[in-house]
């Protein structure tokens, strides 16, 4: 499977295929999860209808808050509550990410931190970026941020990204790795940015973990790029294997990036997430992109096998977090589904 096939969850290509439809925190799983009970829908919230100003990229705070953004206007939302606006940036949003206090936004390769609630600037950083940057990600782990921006455009294909990290305290922002990160492909938590890259000579590759003080061990791996998610201490990735294309799941531990197994699955499993009700994977066993069976189902850390399964009809996307929530699409609508387990 191609790096632009398989970037289905992206928010540019999730635009692609919710159109389709309508025309026909950072997780780390605390190990007592596992032994939760069946995953379980608690609530459904209408986000809006998607569109050229509507942003796929979604994040949750510390609390469990969601955030998301349409065009320059950022929304909130708190439960299963509507969304209300939070912020009006100063041009289109590509990424957002929270942490217990604020709230960051990019706008092209500018960061702006907002202090919440309230809405008021209280910070900015540049990040790198060669060419005017076409989508970016953010994570925001306590007082420290990552972020990777990326130039792709229609013209010029897939590109690899940069990635950056700096701190509420400095206005200085530190290069991590230049035009070899797969975009979107990391997770992060206390421990640092985890993220997946291409060796030097263009060729895959390596799962890659930087500590917040800029520390970095990588492990290779010649069967990125796929989602990862952090859970109970492992990272993991869903990635297809060549020369088969099938798919595996494909767990290390997260502090020696030593392999814990790899377990073959469904080639219909599109995304995984490191959430509070564990780790989580999206299924979509349909021909088309938007599939009215398509389950979520909590996974074993240890294992990786299917602990309990939820359908979730036309679910699109995951969200990383301490709440768990799954984005679906029916018709021209965007919906916030929550979940507990």
């Amino acid at each position: 499977m191609s790096s632009v096939l398989r970037m289905v969850r992206k928010p540019a290509a999730i635009a692609a295929i919710v159109g389709l439809a309508a025309s026909g925190i950072s997780g780390v799983l605390p190990a007592a999860a596992e032994a939760a009970g069946t995953l379980h829908a608690t609530g459904t919230v209408f986000l809006g209808r998607f569109g050229s100003t509507f942003n796929y990229d979604f994040a949750e705070s510390p609390s469990g808050a969601v955030f998301y953004s349409s065009g320059a206007k950022v929304y909130l939302v708190k439960g299963t509550s509507a969304p209300v606006q939070v912020v009006q940036a100063t041009g289109n949003v590509l990424a957002v990410a929270a942490n217990s206090s604020d709230l960051f936004v990019d706008v092209g390769s500018t960061v702006t931190a907002y202090r919440l609630p309230g809405g008021i600037a209280v910070g900015q950083w540049r990040l790198n970026s060669e060419f005017p940057t076409t989508s970016a990600g953010l994570y925001a782990v306590g007082s420290t941020v990552w972020g990777w921006t990326d130039f792709a455009t229609d013209e010029s294909g897939f590109e690899y990204a940069n990635v950056s990290r700096f701190t509420t305290s400095s206005s200085s922002v530190h290069l991590v790795s230049a035009n070899i990160a797969y975009p979107a492909d990391a997770a992060a938590n206390a421990n640092g940015l985890y993220y997946e890259a291409i060796r030097g000579d263009g060729t895959n590759g390596y799962v890659v973990h930087v500590t917040p003080s800029g520390a970095s061990r990588r492990v290779a791996d010649v069967n990125v790029d796929g989602p990862l998610a952090l859970a109970g201490g492992r990272v993991e990735l869903l990635v297809p294997h060549y020369p088969s294309g099938n798919s595996y799941l494909d767990s290390y531990n997260a502090t020696s990036l030593a392999r814990a197994f790899s377990r073959r699955v469904a080639d219909g499993d599109r995304d995984i997430a490191g959430t509070g009700a564990g780790l989580l994977l999206l299924t979509a066993p349909c021909q088309g992109s938007v599939c009215a069976s398509a389950t979520v189902s909590r996974l074993s850390t240890a294992t990786g096998a299917a602990i309990s399964t939820l359908t979730v009809p036309y679910a699109v996307t995951l969200v990383t977090g301490p709440s768990a929530a799954v984005i679906t699409a029916r018709g021209s609508k965007f919906y916030l589904e929550r979940l507990a387990g």
